[in-house]
């Protein structure tokens, strides 16, 4: 033997190697997709019930396969599955060799996840080839099938009891024969012979009856097994149902997907929203705060209009003062040309004239210092106010741009 495989199939009954030992003997034999699916042929040929079959594949691949079968009420082991044995030249397989490869289906099929599965499937190919596996004969069978096959069975034994129950009549009646030659005895025998065929009789009766049973069974057997077929007709168009339910099932999960994933878009794009919202709420907040300074600014600004406004009264004062100062300062030039005509007469008081002169021009003086020092004020501040106009238009068109006043 070359080495062991188990083929599964997939929802379009295409078939792939699942389990192999060794490791490589798919790849060391160059098994193809092909390959497989000749093999597949061969199993699907005799319906889709467990079978057993030794067949030569293409490239010379000789093969022993058993197929657990299709159906989940008819199989071995686990349903749609094959375990197949590549065959040497020199291999000669026992007469039970299909059995043990039921015994490999039956116990090894359902433990294909155990972790330890390719341990397990060497050490049962190794028992394959020196022959120490026990056969197995036994199918899983769902309905009535098992259970009439149990009760022919059943009577067969019945029949061979009944048939060496018969054969020790025929003993004792061959003893009675011997007895009967012996004189003496003779009266005593012929009585016990009359019951040994009364009883005999009613063996052969019970023989009949148990007879007759077995031919209805074996019949009523023979109707079941014929609507077992029909049954499984029925089984694979539902089975074929089953697979274009399957095959919509999936589509619908693969929409439920997409719309899973989109929704997914839809929550994120949602989150980011929320984030730009949080943000504008962040910048509302600030306008708000920006708009509170504008208005303080503003009472201020409306205080230094206020302040410019004093400023410009004070100024017409001062103007005012400089006018009635200036009158004086053109009276005392007027009394100053009189005192010129009179300087010989009033030479005390042209020298304080000259003092009351000079000291009105240092007022005059310090007037219009402080007149000019206003006016670089002034223009100071209506430069801020134009500033603060500007400010002001500015925030007052983003709060409306962003309807910030309800």
């Amino acid at each position: 033997m070359k080495g062991i495989i188990i083929i599964g199939f997939n929802e379009d009954s295409k078939s792939y190697i699942d389990k192999q030992f060794p490791s490589n003997v798919g790849e060391f034999l160059k098994i193809t997709p092909q390959i497989l699916k000749e093999l597949s042929d061969h199993h699907f040929k005799k319906k889709m019930e467990p079978n057993y079959l030794e067949v030569m594949l293409e490239d010379d691949i000789n093969v022993a396969s058993f197929y657990s079968g299709f159906s989940f009420r008819h199989y071995v082991g686990t349903p749609n599955y094959a375990v197949v044995v590549f065959l040497s030249e020199d291999d000669v397989l026992p007469i039970d060799f299909e059995g043990m490869m039921r015994r490999i289906s039956h116990e090894l099929l359902p433990k294909r996840e155990a972790l330890n599965f390719d341990d397990i499937l060497g050490r049962y190919y190794e028992m394959l080839k020196s022959e120490e596996l026990t056969p197995y004969w036994e199918e899983i069978i769902e309905g009535e099938t098992s259970l009439i096959e149990r009760e022919i069975k059943k009577n067969k034994d019945v029949l061979d009891a009944d048939t060496d129950s018969e054969q020790e009549d025929v003993l004792i009646e061959t003893t009675v024969k011997d007895e009967l030659e012996n004189d003496q005895a003779m009266q005593d025998l012929a009585s016990r012979n009359s019951e040994l065929e009364d009883l005999l009789k009613e063996k052969k009766g019970k023989i009949r009856e148990l007879t007759r049973k077995y031919t209805d069974l074996a019949s009523e057997n023979t109707l079941k097994k014929e609507e077992i077929d029909t049954l499984k007709n029925e089984i694979s168009e539902q089975y074929i149902k089953l697979e274009k339910w399957s095959q919509q099932m999936a589509e619908l999960n693969e929409n439920n997907s997409k719309l899973l994933i989109d929704v997914n878009k839809l929550t994120e794009e949602l989150k980011e929203k929320e984030k730009k919202l949080t943000e504008y709420d962040g910048v509302i907040s600030q306008l708000n705060n920006e708009a509170l300074e504008i208005k303080n600014i503003e009472e201020e600004a409306e205080k230094i209009l206020q302040e410019m406004e004093d400023l410009k009264s004070i100024n017409l004062g001062l103007d005012s003062e400089i006018e009635s100062l200036e009158k004086q300062n053109a009276n005392l030039k007027e009394k100053s040309e009189k005192s010129k005509n009179s300087s010989n007469l009033h030479i005390d008081s042209i020298t304080n004239l000259k003092l009351e002169i000079k000291n009105l021009k240092e007022q005059i003086m310090s007037i219009d210092l402080f007149k000019e020092k206003v006016n670089g004020q002034t223009f100071d501040l209506k430069k801020e106010i134009k500033v603060l106009r500007r400010e002001r238009d500015h925030y007052l068109k983003i709060v409306k741009d962003n309807n910030l006043i309800q």
